[in-house]
């Protein structure tokens, strides 16, 4: 993608505070989340998948400037890509694609034959991984109860 760079980072904080300020901004197009977490949640969800056995962060610069992030981890020729988010400002500027793209081509590289993606319904992330091959293998329903009174 002209003008992105994705690298893989070892510099967790500047990943948390990118992926968590984005993930707090979700993207209006398609079928909107009902989830809503506060920073500290997502602060906490992150951190904690941040640390498992595995994984690689990464983070996508638009000229220059830190656009989004996201994480892959390897294992038994299995490429799961996960925690994809782009910075509201950087939205439909190739970010995610670029994002997607370059840990494709590392999965690939490490001989993965299998990739796997979990995206909103509906939603530009989905239309973004079908664009790029994925299939859908099964949605996702989530339900909620409010409490009463």
């Amino acid at each position: 993608m002209p003008g992105v760079t994705v690298e893989a980072t070892t510099d967790l904080e500047e990943w948390l505070d990118t992926v968590v300020t984005a993930f707090l901004t979700p993207d209006i197009v398609g079928v909107p989340s009902h989830e809503s977490f506060s920073r500290e949640i997502l602060e906490a969800v992150m951190q904690e998948m941040a640390g498992a056995d595995g994984l690689v962060h990464y983070l996508a610069r638009l000229d220059g400037e830190v656009a989004g992030g996201a994480v892959m981890r390897i294992g038994d020729g299995l490429a799961q890509l996960c925690g994809a988010a782009t910075l509201r400002a950087w939205r439909r500027c190739g970010v995610q694609a670029a994002l997607l793209a370059n840990r494709l081509a590392e999965g690939t590289a490490a001989g993965c034959d299998v990739a796997i993606v979990t995206t909103q319904p509906g939603s530009t992330s989905q239309k973004n991984v079908q664009r790029n091959g994925f299939e859908l293998l099964y949605t996702r329903a989530v339900l909620v109860l409010e409490p009463r009174g």
